[in-house]
């Protein structure tokens, strides 16, 4: 059933949304024939893109075609609808936002305008498109749409071309929260505007976006390169994959790197997994101490598991602040251990902890590591020969399988320490899931 609706002005960047949705578990549909918009097999897909070709067309014409294939693909089953727009502002932007509001009929439904597209270094400040931290006109050649003899603002586009009232909301309103940008989304929609253009920097800014919109409850439509299509379908139709499986993965992320916090805090935000914090100066205690930390660890995860997919045990060490850096050095002088020695303590703590929660949760389907000495400690753990690559998430970013032993075949994804690319842990957790079929 065809829950996500979107329409591009062009096949190429149709697909490129469609592959940042298949990444979220749908199946997604690619089309560029209008016979077939009525199609029945589209029933058997999550996702249509549809793409018109009307890039380089009249506006008069573009809006016609915009028109005649939402009119066709509105549905009352839809919960996400979006208009794909180019990156670099080429097209008839306006024209055929205007055209997919006016076909799907609604007075109150709102165009969302989040031209951002954080992975090509693109940003929206001040309504201005940035590339690299330069705007776009003196990025690219041959802007159509956003014209450099204009001032060149996203916001000013939509103000003078678009036939409704439209607002702009800049980066100093997303710094108060999701709750407040939520109120003034409300606002401005019961003041009959019906285009809200907003800033974003990252993939934060359109996570935060995300959940406003959402937690708004307004009609809605995506207007965007991908980013925040694929964002918004990750947040409203993932509660379907949930009950699709009852496979669980559980993740390990030691160390004390503070680039690597980042990304555990994106997937905090992208996937709301189960986390728990380890306390890893408990690990380096007397025996006692060791163990009761480890036993605290697995039994809030096995409790907290049955409402989760995702379950983390993390370090309570990332992002470390001066104090404790110096607490650690404190109690490394006083037990007599090299920083060498309490690393293999701490590795091996959480390659238990890692193997007492498989060991006892037979949902779990796949594992997640980074850092070379905490997968080490968890396949000592697992008792296998190593692992069985069978692929590559990113640099620096490994998918396997373990290899022999009583977990052999078990899907790993391992990543390096020295991979700090905030989507990392993100990605390898989707991957695990597409390979699971969550």
């Amino acid at each position: 059933m065809v829950k996500c609706i979107v329409i591009s002005d062009e096949i190429t960047g149709g697909s490129s949304v469609g592959a940042l949705l298949e990444k979220n578990q749908n199946k997604v549909c690619a089309l560029i024939n209008p016979r077939s918009l009525r199609d029945p097999m589209l029933a058997n897909f999550d996702c249509v893109v549809y793409s018109t070709n009307s890039r380089n067309l009249t506006k008069e014409q573009s809006y016609q075609l915009v028109f005649y294939a939402a009119r066709l693909l509105k549905s009352d089953d839809a919960l996400i609808y979006a208009k794909r727009i180019d990156p670099s502002m080429r097209g008839n932007t306006c024209t055929e936002t205007q055209a997919m509001l006016d076909a799907l009929g609604d007075k109150d439904r709102v165009a969302i305008v989040v031209p951002a597209f954080p992975a090509l270094n693109r940003s929206n400040v001040g309504g201005y498109i940035l590339v690299d931290g330069k705007p776009l006109q003196k990025s690219l050649i041959g802007l159509e749409d956003l014209s450099a003899s204009q001032s060149g603002r996203v916001a000013d586009l939509f103000t003078e071309k678009f036939k409704y009232k439209t607002q702009t909301l800049h980066l100093k309103e997303l710094l108060h929260g999701a709750e407040y940008l939520a109120k003034r989304i409300i606002d401005l929609a019961n003041d009959g505007v019906r285009a809200i253009v907003l800033d974003s920097v990252s993939q934060e800014d359109i996570n935060l976006i995300a959940d406003a919109v959402l937690l708004s409850k307004i009609k809605f439509l995506a207007v965007d390169p991908g980013p925040f299509t694929a964002t918004l379908s990750r947040k409203v139709m993932k509660d379907a994959y949930k009950k699709d499986s009852k496979a669980k993965i559980f993740g390990v992320v030691g160390g004390s790197n503070p680039l690597i916090s980042a990304q555990v805090e994106l997937l905090r935000l992208e996937e709301k997994p189960f986390i728990v914090s380890v306390r890893n100066k408990e690990l380096l205690g007397d025996a006692h101490r060791r163990a009761t930390e480890i036993g605290r660890v697995v039994n809030q995860i096995l409790v907290n598991y049955e409402n989760y997919n995702v379950a983390f045990a993390v370090s309570d060490h990332l992002g470390s602040n001066p104090d404790i850096i110096i607490n650690f050095e404190q109690i490394l002088e006083k037990t007599g251990r090299t920083k060498e020695e309490a690393i293999d303590l701490i590795s091996a703590a959480y390659g238990e902890i890692a193997y007492t929660v498989l060991s006892s949760n037979k949902d779990i389907k796949a594992l997640y590591s980074t850092g070379a000495e905490y997968t080490v400690a968890i396949c000592r753990e697992l008792k296998c020969n190593g692992l069985r690559l069978q692929g590559q998430v990113k640099p620096l970013t490994a998918y396997a399988t373990v290899l022999d032993g009583p977990y052999d075949g078990l899907k790993y994804v391992t990543s390096a320490s020295s991979a700090t690319n905030t989507d990392t842990l993100v990605d390898s957790i989707q991957y695990l899931k597409r390979k699971l079929e969550l």
